[in-house]
């Protein structure tokens, strides 16, 4: 009994230290969140204004890396895991050495955009390829778990490593 108390005690303490991190820096936040929905805005803006050959090139590539998800069921679990941990680790890496250094802060922000514009991208790509029902279904199955981790953490690490500001 008095080890689920420590245990609840720890959990509270926890999500306390984060509302305190997230209050302390709440200006940081916001800025950050601003720099990435703008890069979501140019992704999606971008997509609507390619021109018609882009759009084929884009619409075929999706098109058949769903008809292979769909074809190969066998899909190596731990190559993909090690794939993403790699990549993410990568970018973690750098946006931490970047925010070392008062220049770097423009390093942090631009992959910040960056990051915003890819994820835009995609979502619109696969919107206007499968249409609102299954690309939305695509993208709740596919993207959305990674993508409740991943923009936090990428926010949490930008503005942790950025007290210059």
């Amino acid at each position: 009994m008095q080890n689920k108390r420590r245990i609840n005690s720890q959990k509270f303490s926890k999500i306390g230290l984060i509302q305190k991190h997230i209050n302390n820096n709440l200006k940081n936040y916001v800025i950050v969140t601003i720099i990435f929905l703008v890069g979501v805005i140019l992704g999606v803006v971008y997509i609507n204004n390619v021109n018609e050959a882009q759009g084929e090139e884009i619409s075929t590539y999706i098109q058949d890396f769903v008809d292979r998800s769909k074809d190969n069921a066998s899909i190596d679990y731990f190559k993909l895991f090690i794939s993403s941990v790699r990549s993410n680790l990568s970018l973690a890496i750098l946006l931490w050495f970047a925010g070392l250094t008062v220049i770097g802060v423009f390093v942090v922000y631009g992959t910040i955009c960056f990051r915003g514009f890819c994820l835009g991208y995609s979502i619109s790509s696969i919107i206007a390829t499968l249409g609102i029902r299954n690309g939305s279904a695509f993208i709740i199955t596919s993207m959305l778990m990674q993508n409740i981790v991943f923009i936090p953490t990428i926010f949490a690490l930008a503005i942790s490593r950025n007290k210059a500001l």
